[in-house]
């Protein structure tokens, strides 16, 4: 299981998620990654849009190699020629300094359906000429998915949403035809940035309606003898479809109890509860949606 696991970085660049709302030292990230790299953690994701995590990154490969495959991200943005496309993965090369980027996603559906014609024949170009390995898109609705894979030829790569309270990706089926056809898929927001992980007062207000589904997933974990996040984490790892999952940490100790999660007392005490889980979907957006709280 530890191959699944991907570290993310935007807390390398900004300040990031809900629970903490910090940004890493360049010692602390350095140090996530060090532990990450002699774990056998083999990807990390990233994006220009993260602040200087890119720059981060690059300082760590400029000091230990190109340690890790990297996910990286077009910014969301308008694009008139393909110069522009071309310009945004050069600079994220330069900043880390590497000459090939494993996977680069467009970041959002928008991007993708206002300038994929631009964009994606850049793509393509770009991964003949093996500068990028895979390219895909980054979504937060089935239905970009959907209507991505029917106007494609191509085998895409696909970051999505997926944890305890947001399961629409799990519905329909569609997501195993698209990896049965040869698709990459990511799930990111395992932790929905550390709204399971939120007690008292902070879960007033715009989150008070996932209260009564925290009590809950801390009632089934603790009825099972597991962490919280250790439930979190394997409703998205266990998916046999998924090939990766996206989690951002604070620390190396962090990343460790992560780790942890996946040894194998945990996947069998996992196994026996995986039925309970679907009762902890939320349908509201406002809710599961981080891009719609409101701060």
């Amino acid at each position: 299981m530890m191959p699944k696991l991907i570290i993310g970085t935007a807390n390398f660049g900004l300040r990031y998620g809900i629970a903490n709302d910090r940004k890493l030292s360049r010692q602390e990230a350095f140090a996530v990654l060090d532990y990450a790299n002699a774990q056998g953690i083999q990807w990390i994701d990233t994006a220009s849009a993260y602040g200087d995590a890119e720059n981060v990154i690059g300082a760590y490969f400029e000091k230990c190699g190109k340690a890790f495959k990297v996910i990286s991200k077009l910014p969301g943005k308008e694009y008139s020629n393909a110069r522009e496309v071309e310009d945004e993965v050069s600079g994220s090369l330069k900043n880390m300094k590497v000459p090939f980027i494993d996977v680069f996603l467009i970041h959002s559906y928008d991007t993708y359906k206002r300038y994929g014609n631009i964009i994606v024949p850049v793509l393509r170009s770009l991964r003949r000429n093996k500068i990028i390995g895979n390219y895909g898109v980054s979504v937060y609705h089935p239905e970009e998915v959907v209507d991505i894979a029917q106007e494609s030829r191509d085998k895409l790569v696909f970051e999505f949403p997926l944890n305890l309270f947001d399961q629409r990706f799990l519905k329909d089926g569609f997501m195993q035809k698209l990896k049965s056809s040869g698709s990459l898929l990511f799930a990111r927001s395992v932790f929905l940035q550390g709204l399971f992980f939120l007690e008292g007062n902070a879960l007033n207000g715009r989150f008070g309606k996932a209260r009564e589904k925290i009590g809950r997933m801390r009632e089934i974990a603790s009825a099972h003898q597991m962490r919280p996040e250790c439930l979190a984490l394997l409703f998205a790892a266990q998916k046999t479809w998924v090939d990766g999952v996206v989690v951002g940490v604070d620390t190396a100790e962090q990343l460790r109890r992560n780790s942890e999660c996946l040894a194998s007392g945990n996947l069998s005490r996992y196994s026996a509860l995986e039925r309970l889980l679907s009762d902890l979907a939320i349908d509201d957006e406002d809710i599961i949606l981080p891009y719609r709280w409101k701060v």
